[in-house]
């Protein structure tokens, strides 16, 4: 009994021991964890500190860039304004040189109006000192070239009551000779259609004084004429006129209203 008694206490002795290493080996694991957690924890802390300094510097740069934007957008804005400026000050200056340019042309027109008028009045005037035995000189408000007078209307008629117009002033709707008259006519007339002395109603095209057509001087525009009939005014296009940018001719419906030329020889208009 001694015996077994002896082993008991043994036994238990020797749990006791295991039980405290136990414990022991618990408390340095726990201890380790312990370290092991502080450092995770002081490791963590400042990874997040990192981030949240790196998420402001983000911020900032994204604040920084967006007024960047914002000022590069105004930049944008006014350039563009001013680029509209630009374009509408050009716009406006061609127009004013375009408005100088008509004006300066007109005015060049009226002197030259003046000026013949001017001659006129002191042909007559000489006329008049000789008795009237001969007239040297155009009408008043008609143009001479070349021992011609020319009368530019600044309204408009038919061609058949153009004709008769001229024929009222002693003249007749304009007969064109030559490039040289050409030219003077077109420097003259403006940029309108204007009715000549040329047509073909009662047959082949004729000068209306006699002028031979055939062996005389021609401008028509390219493919013209072409006696179109697709206007819907009725009949064709028996009617010869400048046009109103080049001057070249082109024939038309006689009852059309256009600018028309006189023309006489010196001394005949009256």
């Amino acid at each position: 009994m001694a015996m077994k008694s002896e082993n008991l206490q043994h036994l238990e002795r020797e749990e006791k021991n295991q039980g405290i290493g136990k414990d022991s080996q618990l408390q340095r694991d726990l201890v380790t964890l312990r370290t092991t957690f502080s450092n995770i924890t002081s490791d963590t802390g400042a990874d997040i500190q990192a981030l949240i300094s790196q998420g402001n510097r983000l911020e900032e740069t994204i604040t920084s860039l967006k007024a960047e934007m914002e000022n590069n957008r105004q930049e944008l804005q006014t350039a563009s304004s001013l680029n509209q400026k630009v374009v509408s000050l050009e716009s406006t200056f061609e127009k004013k040189e375009e408005e100088l340019k008509a004006d300066q042309s007109d005015m060049v027109l009226r002197v030259q109006q003046l000026t013949n008028d001017l001659k006129s009045l002191t042909c007559e005037l000489a006329g008049i000192k000789r008795n009237g035995s001969v007239k040297t000189c155009c009408p008043l408000n008609w143009m001479e070239h070349e021992g011609n007078c020319y009368w530019f209307s600044r309204s408009g008629k038919s061609w058949p009551q153009a004709d008769k117009y001229c024929q009222l002033v002693n003249a007749h709707l304009v007969v064109v000779n030559s490039m040289e008259e050409q030219k003077f006519i077109h420097d003259h007339k403006g940029p309108v259609h204007t009715w000549m002395g040329l047509t073909d109603q009662n047959g082949p095209w004729r000068w209306v004084d006699g002028t031979d057509y055939d062996k005389g001087f021609k401008n028509w525009r390219p493919q013209q004429p072409d006696n179109w009939h697709g206007h819907g005014l009725g009949g064709g296009e028996d009617c010869a006129h400048f046009t109103d940018s080049d001057s070249h001719w082109n024939d038309d419906v006689c009852k059309k209203i256009y600018h028309w030329i006189c023309k006489a020889e010196l001394g005949k208009a009256s």
